[in-house]
């Protein structure tokens, strides 16, 4: 009689435990990067609306008719951002965006005068190390219409951390 030849082993098809945990970390960090990017996006173009309504609707900020942009940078400890405002030179709402090491809005008004007062907020997010915090600071100033320059002050925090300065813009 003769001896049957042994089988070749069955695979049972079953993933081993490396294979699983290697793509469930895969997985965190893509929901990791992609929140991140969320927040970023909500803080930096409708902090102040229903998160579904942002991610819903395309946000259009069109500079009011008659107004003028100011543009100015701001550096704090290496760190830099352009401010870039709107401003109705008859008096107004003002808009604006925030870019660089914080990108985010500019959203304000102005009284109108020669010299008169701007005052508003910047809100957004920063991101030094890749993480996107939000921020937010009010800011208060002039607009000079002969030298065209809006010297302001702000104080901001984000992060648990405040910071004040102040800066100029020129258009």
């Amino acid at each position: 009689m003769e001896t049957p030849t042994p089988a070749a082993p069955v695979k049972s098809g079953k993933m081993g435990c490396g294979a699983i945990m290697a793509i469930i970390l895969v997985c965190v960090i893509l929901l990791a990067i992609g929140s991140n990017q969320g927040i970023k996006y909500y803080f930096t173009h409708c902090p102040d609306g229903e998160i579904f309504d942002c991610f819903l609707n395309k946000v259009e900020d069109k500079a009011p008719e008659g107004a003028v942009t100011a543009t100015g940078e701001y550096t704090y400890k290496g760190y830099s951002v352009t401010i870039t405002a709107n401003i109705p030179l008859e008096g107004g709402a003002v808009t604006g965006t925030v870019s660089g090491t914080c990108d985010g809005a500019v959203k304000g008004s102005f009284s109108g005068q020669n010299n008169g007062a701007i005052s508003g907020t910047m809100t957004g997010v920063c991101s030094p190390f890749f993480i996107n915090v939000p921020a937010a600071a009010k800011f208060n100033g002039t607009v000079n219409k002969d030298s065209k320059t809006v010297p302001f002050s702000f104080t901001g925090q984000g992060a648990g951390i405040s910071h004040s300065g102040s800066t100029s813009l020129a258009y």
